[in-house]
């Protein structure tokens, strides 16, 4: 039974309670019914959006806000650094990505952060200004990118050693981290390019697997969807949409569960979008359900 379910079943006792029992009664079960739907509420720290977005062109600037919420019961301390990420390098391996300095398409080099780092009393929130400034010259005329990692700092406690060294005392501090993923992709580029490379049932014939490689300049935003038709009926069923990031140069695989179908033969297209105002890219294959 979900938040919704509850909060609604408990608002029915409350009306009938507030109708059936003495005032006194109906005040106390007032007052507890708000402390338990209080007590369904979610609680933890939150950072949103979760990607920004930006188009400069060379030789100008703008600027994008992330809010961190601390919706806890403790006081919490953050710091907010950006570090850049192979292309190769998604979702959580990005954080942990190894790029050389000199990395052409590291967004870091550009990206200024106020407050670096900043304390947060329970339900207290803080907006982080996030300043993308692109110099002048067709040299920085190019997609670039980066994760803005904003982790909890705490301070390491003492270890209880016996002074004997009788015993090995080990310390570990538990905090929490968010990213966001910054993209840049200047105006100017020519049209973004991403191809479908591969497309197949998985193995246990429950998913199809699609592979898709990014052959432009630009970042390919990419939705993809699927349309399964039955090739007797030619009733359509149609998969929900996905939305990808891919990179230049990246390539990436996605995996889509097949919903329940009935016994026949089926068609099943795929589509991807990239943004591209001519083109899609589309594949076909054929299957049988028992």
């Amino acid at each position: 039974m979900n938040v919704m379910k509850i909060n609604i079943f408990l608002s029915i006792i409350f009306v009938l309670s507030m109708a059936l029992l003495p005032k006194s009664m109906a005040q106390n079960i007032d007052s507890n019914l708000v402390r338990i739907l209080k007590d369904t509420i979610p609680k933890g720290v939150s950072v949103s959006p979760s990607s920004l977005r930006f188009a400069i062109k060379p030789g100008s600037s703008q600027s994008r806000k992330i809010t961190v919420t601390n919706d806890t019961e403790v006081e919490r301390t953050f710091e907010v650094k950006s570090q850049n990420y192979g292309a190769e390098d998604i979702n959580r391996a990005a954080a942990d990505s190894k790029t050389p300095e000199d990395f052409k398409f590291g967004l870091t080099k550009w990206t200024y952060i106020t407050p670096a780092v900043f304390t947060l009393k329970p339900k207290e929130k803080m907006s982080i200004n996030v300043l993308i400034d692109i110099p002048m010259g067709s040299e920085n005329l190019h997609a670039a990118w980066s994760i803005i990692v904003v982790e909890e700092v705490k301070q390491r406690q003492p270890l209880d050693i016996n002074p004997t060294g009788a015993n090995v005392g080990m310390g570990v501090v538990h905090t929490m981290g968010f990213g966001v993923f910054v993209y840049q992709n200047p105006p100017g580029l020519p049209p973004t390019d991403v191809a479908l490379t591969a497309y197949k049932m998985s193995d246990d014939k429950k998913s199809f697997i699609i592979k898709a490689k990014n052959i432009g300049e630009g970042i390919g935003f990419c939705t993809y969807y699927f349309e399964l038709m039955n090739v007797s009926t030619g009733k359509i069923e149609k998969i929900s949409p996905s939305q990808a990031t891919i990179l230049p140069g990246a390539s990436r695989e996605f995996k889509v569960v097949i919903p329940p179908l009935p016994s026949g033969s089926y068609n099943a297209m795929v589509v991807l979008d990239y943004g591209s105002k001519e083109m899609v890219e589309t594949a076909e294959l054929d299957f049988a359900i028992p």
